[in-house]
């Protein structure tokens, strides 16, 4: 077996933001990109992915329900000739071609890198769940966390930080809105993300229209995003003409004219990366306080500072007076749009892809290919520029 200079990228299928940010990691290493087809309930188009000379795609199903097998993964390890110079995995022990590929690393000498969120939203594990996670981490050359909350976890459930890395899962926006854009006099308050049962648009729905009715306040609601509870909602929604469903948008530069009209944005439910997405639009991001039922990136939100965290075991009158008091305090909203768009920037700069091959390319001693040869360390500054743009 010879090494060849392409990193192993095993993941269960794509989204429109983790297309663009692999697109941006093969111009640092040659990849090979391993998937399974998007499900058909995702809610959203993912664009295809064009093959070349940095970049291969390897596809097929997943069979299995409670445990998984990427035939395409299974397929690829078994590769006769060759072997990736790294492994970079999606840290989903329920996969069992993912124990397969690290196994198979370990035994080809292979780096193996997993990202994930770990199990921060657990207050308490089992002893066969630690058992298990710490298996993981001795088969692995490094986990890299979503988030620090994601690191702490580990921490306080008692595991060495040695192996743990952190790089904030994030997006690059090429049409942010500056905070100087906004007037002041915008009353729109922006959803963007799928539309299921958990996004909690319809409890949003009756929050804008009890401000409506209560205290004369004029706000709309634009909602940019697609999902099984699209009709429904709709359907609850045909007595509001205040509602603007603008359905599931993949144009970055539609969504930045979208958020012009609107002071904030606001995801009821259990958020993830739309709340970052939100930050760049200079909109503060309104969501609940039980950061374990959200994905990891709502931790990045600073409550009263660059987004409001709401009650979440009073929702309603919580987010109602949340709304309510961003609506009425313009000094207020204009303070959080600023605090907001720079938070992101911080979050964002270096791009996500950078920090992690500042990761895997730095972490294995190997120079990264960047055209200009420098490569970056984690949280190292970074001018913003044109990057991939983000999904919904």
């Amino acid at each position: 077996m010879t090494d060849v200079k392409r990193l192993g990228v095993i993941q269960p299928h794509l989204s429109n933001t983790s297309r663009e940010m692999f697109l941006e990691l093969s111009n640092y290493c040659p990849l090979d990109l391993v998937l399974s087809p998007a499900p058909g309930d995702m809610g959203f188009k993912v664009a295809p992915i064009a093959e070349g000379p940095r970049l291969r795609c390897f596809v097929g199903p997943t069979w299995g329900k409670t445990f998984l097998i990427q035939w395409s993964a299974l397929k690829y390890i078994l590769m006769p000739g060759e072997r990736p110079l790294a492994l970079f995995l999606n840290a989903n022990p329920r996969y069992l071609t993912f124990w397969i590929a690290l196994l198979w690393a370990r035994a080809r000498r292979i780096p193996a890198h997993v990202h994930g969120h770990g199990f921060y939203r657990r207050a308490r594990i089992s002893a066969p769940y630690k058992w298990m996670m710490a298996a993981m981490l001795r088969l692995v050359t490094s986990y890299i966390c979503y988030a620090p909350i994601v690191r702490q976890a580990f921490l306080d459930h008692g595991f060495s930080g040695k192996k743990l890395a952190v790089a904030h899962n994030s997006l690059i926006n090429r049409f942010p809105v500056l905070p100087q854009e906004k007037t002041g006099a915008e009353t729109g308050i922006l959803f963007i993300g799928r539309l299921r049962r958990a996004s909690g648009v319809d409890l949003l729905m009756r929050v804008i229209e009890r401000i409506r009715s209560e205290d004369g306040l004029p706000l709309e609601l634009h909602v940019v995003g697609e999902g099984e509870e699209r009709e429904a909602l709709r359907a609850q929604a045909r007595a509001c003409p205040w509602v603007v469903f603008h359905g599931g948008i993949y144009d970055a530069e539609r969504i930045r004219q979208i958020s012009l009209a609107c002071f904030a944005g606001c995801y009821p439910g259990n958020a993830g990366l739309s709340v970052v997405h939100m930050m760049s639009l200079s909109l503060p991001a309104v969501t609940h306080d039980d950061l374990r039922a959200h994905g990891p990136e709502p931790s990045f939100i600073r409550d009263g500072v660059s987004g409001i965290l709401y009650d979440h075991a009073d929702p309603e009158r919580s987010l109602y007076q949340a709304l309510r008091a961003l609506a009425r305090d313009p000094a207020k909203v204009a303070h959080l749009q600023q605090t907001a768009f720079a938070d992101c920037q911080s979050l964002s700069y270096p791009s996500l892809a950078k920090r992690l091959w500042s990761i895997i390319g730095a972490g294995e001693g190997r120079a990264c290919e960047t055209p200009d040869r420098a490569c970056v360390s984690v949280g190292a500054s970074d001018e913003a520029r044109s990057a991939p743009e983000l999904s919904v």
